[in-house]
């Protein structure tokens, strides 16, 4: 391949990354305002410690979206993670749990992993999700 070939190349994929990197920006945001719409109409309804957490719910979405979800990385699972915990919390922080802070865990063994939805976990990573040990109030994890 000659030297302008490849040059051009590199071009168009830059150029294609450009325009990927702007779609999943918009589609961040739109996700947000989604979540947004979402949690007031859940404002009052929850009941317990996260009013705004239904992890039947999420398992179902994730199970859904199980193939997606596991060719990811876990550096792109906590990037998925964060910005989900994030989103759900706009309106009320402390409506639903703080993964990244381990909220969920007895030790904190110091692992990337452990900063991940542990649902995400279960669903891709099995292994990994065996692997931690909940709080008691997080037990309904494992069933």
């Amino acid at each position: 391949m000659s030297l302008s070939s490849r040059t051009s190349n590199l071009s168009r994929y830059r150029e294609s990354l450009l325009q990927l990197n702007s779609e999943i920006l918009i589609s961040i945001l739109e996700r947000r305002r989604i979540c947004l719409k979402i949690q007031e109409l859940k404002t009052g309804s929850g009941s317990g410690s996260y009013p705004h957490y239904d992890h039947l719910r999420e398992l179902e979405v994730f199970e859904l979206q199980k193939e997606a979800l596991g060719k990811l990385s876990m550096k792109e699972l906590l990037s998925f993670s964060l910005m989900m915990e994030d989103q759900a919390m706009a309106l009320a922080p402390g409506s639903y749990p703080s993964w990244s802070s381990k909220v969920h865990l007895v030790n904190d063994g110091g692992a990337l992993f452990e900063m991940i939805n542990p649902l995400l976990l279960k669903v891709t990573h099995a292994e990994v999700f065996n692997r931690l040990e909940f709080k008691t109030d997080f037990d309904f994890l494992r069933h």
